[in-house]
């Protein structure tokens, strides 16, 4: 044997005995990091099984419950929808609620909508489309009895911002102003309709239609002023007939 093969020895043996050395001081710590990192392998892949499974499951649920609506079964369909608020994946809990909403306009029960639907737009785990569209329902109900002062508090932060509902909002705030004869606040509205370059065609088309209707009611009621006498000049031709007749009496 010659030196360096000696040296090589003797160097492996050191290295062996610390390697014992170390793995009899660290080694369990070494096994229970490997078990925790499979048992969090282990442990995910369980999770994710089990949320795509009770998502699959409640997807079958909500169409079903779909099935019912669609086959005017409203309190099969009611049953299901409570069902999953109540027990399902966050996403279904959140559609099956403006079902529920949805039907309660249906029925008539307005008041229970627009608290439904209130609630889902103040709510800060729903989604912002969602929220958008959950304000303009409630917007939508409230259409025909609220002023045009309560429409504005309700649609303003999505006609003036940069929401995918903005288009909308902007249409209910025209007709809401239009019922309530603020012309010039209706056509604003439908003026800013046309002028944003994103403004879906139908609606464009309506807004169109609603700007020559408040053009024509405007000329109309400007007509009528223009027509009718006022008071004092009723008085002066009052005057003027009564001395026309005097006149006439004198001269006969």
């Amino acid at each position: 044997m010659t030196d360096n093969s000696f040296i090589r020895e003797v160097d492996e043996a050191v290295r062996q005995e610390r390697y014992k050395a170390l793995w009899d001081k660290f080694g369990i710590y070494v096994i229970v990091l490997a078990l925790a990192l499979i048992i969090g392998v282990v442990g995910y892949n369980i999770w994710t099984y089990l949320k795509e499974s009770a998502a699959e499951t409640a997807g079958d649920e909500f169409s079903t419950a779909l099935s019912f609506e669609s086959g005017a079964d409203q309190a099969k369909a009611n049953e299901v929808f409570e069902r999953l608020v109540k027990d399902g994946p966050s996403g279904y809990r959140v559609l099956s609620r403006f079902q529920l909403a949805s039907s309660q306009a249906k029925a008539g029960e307005t008041d229970k909508a627009v608290e439904a639907y209130e609630a889902l737009a103040k709510e800060r785990r729903v989604d912002p489309i969602l929220k958008g569209l959950a304000t303009l329902q409630a917007a939508t109900l409230r259409l025909d009895t609220a002023d045009y002062a309560e429409m504005q508090t309700r649609l303003d932060g999505l006609a003036n911002g940069k929401s995918a509902w903005r288009y909308s909002a902007r249409e209910l705030l025209g007709l809401s102003a239009y019922q309530h004869d603020d012309f010039k606040a209706a056509e604003d509205q439908f003026s800013a309709l046309l002028v944003d370059g994103g403004t879906p065609r139908n609606m464009r088309d309506r807004a169109n239609v609603m700007l020559a209707l408040i053009l024509s009611q405007t000329a109309t009621e400007g007509g009528s002023s223009t027509d009718e006498p006022t008071s004092d000049e009723t008085k002066k031709n009052d005057a003027k007939a009564d001395d026309t007749k005097t006149d006439a009496s004198t001269t006969n």
